[in-house]
């Protein structure tokens, strides 16, 4: 179960297993297994997912100049305003847990529904958007797939 099944829940379902009635872990499985046996092709990384997708795509984003900042937490997302003082519903930046401010044109939030809820609780901006505050109602798992197209056949080691 928990070598096959469980990811293929965690994946397919978005919950882990005991959160999901028999009748959908089934039809989930039934959909994407038989009916679909021949679109069906799953490859279980073969080492570390940090070490053999991460670090690899870390690094290549490095050499085109992208600069990280491992073990930085955000404390809150910056909110642009008009000249009236009023929320224009747009990120403007970033400000980290050491008080430090990084301006942006946009802000990605990759990060998982849990994080995402923590920033939205402790950010002055976001909580004041409907659509951020709502997400702080939801009930999700934090659930990671990645899904690679090549465009020529790979060799593994």
């Amino acid at each position: 179960y928990r070598g096959a099944l469980e990811p293929m829940i965690l994946t397919g379902l978005f919950a882990p297993g005991e959160q999901c009635s028999a009748a959908a872990a089934m039809g989930m499985a039934y959909f994407f297994v038989l009916s679909h046996q021949n679109s069906f092709d799953v490859r279980w990384c073969k080492g570390s997912v940090a070490s053999k997708i991460f670090a690899p795509w870390v690094e290549q984003l490095q050499n085109r100049g992208v600069k990280f900042l491992p073990s930085t937490r955000a404390a809150d997302i910056k909110i642009d305003k008009d000249a009236g003082g009023r929320t224009r519903n747009k990120a403007c930046g970033v400000e980290l847990s050491d008080g430090s401010v990084l301006d942006a044109d946009a802000v990605v939030m990759a990060v998982g529904m849990t994080a995402m809820q923590g920033i939205i609780r402790s950010s002055k901006g976001l909580g004041t958007i409907p659509e951020f505050a709502r997400m702080n109602n939801l009930g999700a798992v934090d659930v990671c797939a990645v899904r690679l197209w090549v465009d020529k056949p790979v060799t593994l080691p």
